[in-house]
């Protein structure tokens, strides 16, 4: 019986059983079909699954691909990919020898490799920097993301309130001038609903069925792949708390960086985020209310494109193995 390797990464933290768990598998000596990934996925029942590949694109270091549970394809960069670059960089996957850069301020080597993705070649960095006092290195992996865009915005907040069990004057900011809505944003072909949440307090009495949740996504997208409901942490500025829910998914989400980039940009559009010289910052805490404590660092830049503002998303963050085994390959005969 065929078997291939299989690791699980704690992605967004740097503490076991603190991070989003993903399972990642080496595809790379074999050519699973995408029901056998299908199915290798459902027996995980992680948030997602990556299968790290042979690239079949030029320039390419690896091909990824990313399924839910449910066996949806997801298309969008978060921690189903920078758990992946963090493995293949402390896995011994990529070769690590010669920096493309280095930063004098911080002391991390830079990386550059490139990833196939949904079709297309993209940059990934990975920054290795040396550990004061043990002689060990940190890895960080920064993604830039499909530059985040506006969608629908959710035509009835008050029933979309009721639906997670709060009041209609839960939804918004308190103390600003101007009304924050729930609207869909997206990066590449992931579509979130970006729900802003009153307070902490809020955020934390927030009940999602799954039934309820399908309704009201289907009410502004029928793309949108799920809800993300976010607070300011009081007293910190540019710092968030936030909760992600899929019907794709069998809970809640501990961390959803595909969620987090956008999230960026609905801020800055909400006059929520300025951009310093063409920069703003936001650093986002998710997984609380499931034991969970990941940190997604996210940076908005502007390009300074001639023809109107374009805006780069990147988000960043580390990871921590917890387990590593075989897993059967499937009956290539079996339908999913």
């Amino acid at each position: 019986m065929t078997t291939l390797p299989f690791v699980i990464v704690d992605v967004f933290s740097t503490t076991a059983f603190k991070g989003n768990p993903l399972a990642i598998v080496d595809n790379t000596t074999t050519d699973l079909s995408t029901a056998q990934q299908q199915f290798i996925t459902r027996q995980f029942n992680l948030s997602e699954t990556t299968f790290f590949s042979k690239p079949t694109l030029p320039k390419a270091a690896y091909k990824l691909r990313s399924f839910l549970p449910d066996g949806r394809e997801v298309f969008g960069a978060g921690h189903n990919i920078l758990g992946v670059w963090w493995w293949l960089a402390v896995g011994g996957f990529l070769d690590l020898s010669k920096p493309t850069s280095r930063d004098g301020k911080s002391g991390s080597d830079e990386f550059v490799f490139w990833q196939e993705l949904g079709g297309e070649v993209l940059p990934v960095k990975i920054l290795r920097k040396q550990t004061s006092g043990d002689g060990g290195t940190e890895i960080t992996v920064s993604i830039r993301q499909a530059p985040p865009k506006a969608q629908n915005v959710h035509p009835d907040p008050a029933s979309l309130a009721q639906s997670i069990g709060l009041s209609p004057s839960d939804i918004g900011f308190g103390g600003t001038s101007v009304s924050l809505q729930p609207q869909v944003f997206s990066t590449s072909s992931t579509r979130h609903l970006q729900v802003p949440i009153s307070s902490i307090s809020a955020l934390n009495r927030a009940s999602v069925q799954r039934d309820k949740l399908l309704h009201q996504l289907s009410l502004v997208d029928d793309h949108a792949y799920g809800l993300y409901l976010f607070s300011p942490v009081p007293d910190a500025k540019g710092s968030y708390q936030a909760r992600f829910f899929s019907p794709g998914m069998s809970g809640e989400d501990p961390a959803t960086g595909s969620a987090a980039g956008p999230l960026s940009a609905y801020l800055h559009r909400y006059g929520q985020l300025d951009l310093v010289e063409g920069v703003g910052r936001i650093a986002v805490t998710q997984g609380l209310s499931v034991g969970r404590e990941c940190l997604i660092n996210v940076t908005l830049s502007d390009t300074g494109a001639a023809d109107g503002q374009v805006l780069d998303v990147d988000f960043s963050g580390s990871g921590v193995k917890v387990a590593t085994g075989d897993i059967t390959v499937p009956d290539a005969q079996l339908s999913f």
